[in-house]
């Protein structure tokens, strides 16, 4: 059986997309996948005290001037609506409050990645933005999340 050379380049070329394909590792592809943040929410003590999704802002943080809140975690939406926290070591919690004279984030080493206080500086309304940082970079912001400190 004689091939001619265009049939010799496309069995050629065909071997080769069967090799490389039978070499690529789904797994690899799989590690690499993380959830992508459509939402957050924001728990105190076990409950929803704050929730930023479909671009709307829920709730927020009320505490009195001069004291801090209990430990609050913040824990990202997924599409499908699970919540997680991302447990690989490049990822890290950024906040940006507005107004610093009225309250301040606090966070602990001993608090974990996705915990935090926020104190209360002076009687006053501020808000708190949080991201989601990948590296040095962010992967996602919530909208303004409000904060009143009463007196």
């Amino acid at each position: 059986m004689k091939f001619s050379t265009n049939n010799r380049i496309t069995l050629t070329v065909l071997v080769l997309l069967t090799t490389v394909a039978a070499c690529s590792n789904p797994a690899d592809s799989e590690e690499e996948h993380h959830e992508e943040p459509v939402g957050a929410v924001l728990m105190l003590n076990g409950e929803e005290i704050a929730r930023y999704e479909n671009g709307q802002v829920t709730g927020g943080i009320t505490l009195n001037e001069g004291e801090e809140t209990a430990l609050i975690s913040i824990f990202f939406l997924s599409e499908d609506g699970d919540q997680f926290q991302p447990d690989e070591p490049e990822y890290s919690l950024n906040f940006d409050v507005e107004d610093p004279t009225v309250a301040e984030v606090e966070q602990h080493d001993e608090d974990g990645k996705w915990r935090f206080h926020v104190h209360g500086e002076a009687a006053g309304t501020t808000s708190i933005v949080f991201s989601l940082y990948h590296n040095n970079h962010s992967d996602f912001d919530t909208d303004d999340i409000p904060v009143e400190v009463n007196s």
